[in-house]
């Protein structure tokens, strides 16, 4: 698979790392829960990051037809969700340092389709915290922690980040709990020999399940 690098944006050249504190996720996660991750994955969210492409497939990519909807919407705010869904998708994560955090961009290849790109970015906020930034300004506060050797994220909400505030702070307008996807957990497991596994649920309150996917992803400079 060949990368897309103009699609990927303002991500780092592969060997150029972000200065550091950029991402944080160790003292976000905490020492104790930090040093209970595999090596892998504390090696994956090390910082200063280094660029490195992930290739792999999804096993599954679904979603409901109210999350097909919003997911079709969505695509004119950037595509924040994949709007496609399917069996056995080839796919590339594209990390790599940016100006503000750390991005995890998610390239997927549909066959006989172009590519469909979703980037994220995860960074440190003011007062410490973690958060995925997403196209249009969209943000997502996430709980980090470590169970069992596995990394998850939670979201806490979903607020657009609408700049500075006169003399400070940021103006976020926040999405009505009903109105947004739902929450977001996403689970980093690591399958040793250099692979890990890629989940993610999103749980609307009321309509329950609207997108969940699942796949499996190893640095290209391992595959052979």
């Amino acid at each position: 698979m060949n990368t897309i690098v103009p699609a990927v944006g303002r991500i780092a050249l592969p060997g150029e790392a972000s200065a550091p504190g950029q991402c944080g996720l160790q003292s976000v996660l905490g020492r104790a829960a930090w040093a209970r991750l595999p090596e892998a994955v504390r090696v994956r969210f090390a910082e200063p990051a280094v660029a490195v492409d992930y290739v792999g497939e999804f096993d599954v990519v679904r979603a409901s037809w109210l999350g097909r909807a919003v997911a079709l919407v969505c695509q004119l705010l950037g595509t924040p969700v994949v709007p496609r869904t399917g069996l056995h998708v080839p796919a590339i994560v594209h990390v790599g340092p940016t100006e503000s955090g750390v991005a995890w961009n998610r390239e997927y290849r549909w066959p006989r389709s172009r590519p469909c790109l979703v980037r994220s970015t995860k960074i440190i906020d003011t007062h410490g915290g973690l958060v995925e930034r997403l196209p249009a300004r969209l943000c997502m506060p996430l709980d980090v922690f470590e169970r069992g050797g596995v990394l998850h994220f939670v979201s806490r909400g979903y607020y657009f980040d609408l700049g500075r505030r006169p003399g400070g702070g940021r103006i976020k307008v926040w999405l009505p709990r009903l109105l947004s996807p739902g929450i977001t957990h996403v689970e980093h497991v690591d399958q040793s020999d250099g692979w890990f596994r890629f989940t993610m649920t999103v749980t609307h309150p009321v309509f329950g399940e609207m997108f969940y996917q699942t796949g499996r992803f190893r640095s290209a400079g391992e595959m052979s």
